[in-house]
């Protein structure tokens, strides 16, 4: 079957899943032209690579290029994430890592002749490997378009591997290292999901494993979030606290979502806080940071995550009491949202697709409560 895209004549998003549209690592019939990196409308936060094309980290970093024409490829040098390639707001293909070749061009063809939107956005987070975006292509006849605007509406979400979607898309719990990265797509993640539906564009600075203060099962005791939060890129040595290029980018609301690890397991003999110091260090902690965003983003909107957690559910009180003490201190932009149990069929017992299409309602709804004029379409 050939799937034709093209305004209301879209094929069904199943049949495009199946359709042989994609040609990976081939290259075309007839030379064809990288398009200007000035035509193609990048978000997220990344690095400008000497070679060509960019450099990423954090998941759900996107790339739109606008073009008319029937064919569009898309060159990436990566051995580690998935990508996820959209046709006029359509899955065409995701794109696995390749060790053989991973420096390759997947070419989309046999589009209706017309305008088209592709996008490419980055699945996976990759902390210790940046993933490298080149380029798209066009053939000779094809025209790249200038971009859209940009959305005015913005949100930031901050968090660990619920917000990263951690291997949402899994059927089983059991999951190897592989398979984690193979069954997460941030795009079907809570994140991108409430974005899209408040038609909003999205940054998401998410590391699994990583707490506010205390990482996963007290793990690696030298980092945490405000060690690589302030980074363009996770591979990045050079630390600067406060870049201001990271600020360039206002949000109206910045979503929390931490402390499941600080909090997910019981504090261990030799940590360096007992379970009493960590959750003053964590309330501590989160007040500075809401102080900086708040600061640095011109008082926006904040909505603090928390879900009940064993070993004596401390994560949600602490929540809803920095919400309290927001208001108390004359800042009343700031709500709490308790996600509830969730079922958690997911990787490792994360949140699954359908856990994640439920927490985006949850969100969306709190936010449209937040912002009274993101009611309207």
């Amino acid at each position: 079957m050939r799937c034709v895209f093209a305004g209301l004549g879209l094929c069904a998003l199943a049949a495009c899943a199946t359709s042989p549209v994609t040609l990976p690592s081939q290259p075309a019939a007839i030379a064809a032209t990288a398009v200007a990196p000035t035509l193609v409308a990048s978000s997220g936060r990344m690095r400008a690579d000497p070679r060509g094309g960019w450099l990423a980290t954090w998941p759900g970093v996107h790339w739109t290029l606008r073009f008319v024409g029937s064919a569009v490829g898309v060159e990436i040098d990566d051995h580690a994430n998935y990508w996820r390639l959209e046709i006029d707001g359509l899955l065409v293909r995701n794109i696995a890592p390749d060790a053989a070749q991973a420096q390759r061009t997947v070419w989309v063809r046999d589009l209706v002749t017309g305008e088209h939107t592709v996008r490419l956005v980055k699945r996976t987070e990759s902390p210790q490997t940046a993933g490298r975006f080149v380029a798209f292509h066009l053939e000779p006849g094809s025209t790249a378009l200038a971009p859209h605007l940009l959305l005015a509406r913005r949100i930031e979400f901050i968090g660990d591997s619920y917000t990263a979607a951690m291997g949402n898309m899994s059927d089983s719990r059991a999951c190897s290292g592989p398979e984690i990265s193979q069954r997460t797509d941030i795009t079907q993640g809570f994140a991108v999901l409430t974005a899209q539906a408040l038609r909003a564009d999205w940054r998401i600075h998410a590391k699994s494993g990583a707490g506010l203060v205390r990482n996963w099962a007290g793990r690696l005791t030298h980092e945490n979030h405000g060690t690589h939060y302030a980074k363009n890129l996770q591979t990045d040595t050079d630390i600067d606290i406060q870049p201001t290029a990271l600020w360039d980018w206002q949000p109206q609301v910045v979503v929390i979502g931490l402390g499941t690890n600080d909090f997910s397991t019981p504090v261990a003999l030799g940590e360096p806080r007992d379970a009493s110091a960590l959750a003053q260090a964590f309330t501590t902690r989160y007040q500075a940071l809401i102080t900086q965003l708040r600061q640095a983003y011109h008082d926006p909107v904040f909505v603090l995550l928390s879900l009940p957690l064993g070993h004596g559910d401390k994560l949600r009180p602490l929540v809803q009491r920095l919400v309290q003490e927001e208001h108390a201190a004359g800042f009343a932009k700031a709500f709490a949202l308790d996600w509830g149990v969730l079922q958690g069929r997911g990787c490792g017992s994360h949140p699954d697709a359908e856990d994640h299409r439920h927490m985006a309602r949850l969100l969306t709804e709190r936010i449209r409560t937040a912002m009274p004029s993101w009611r309207s379409e």
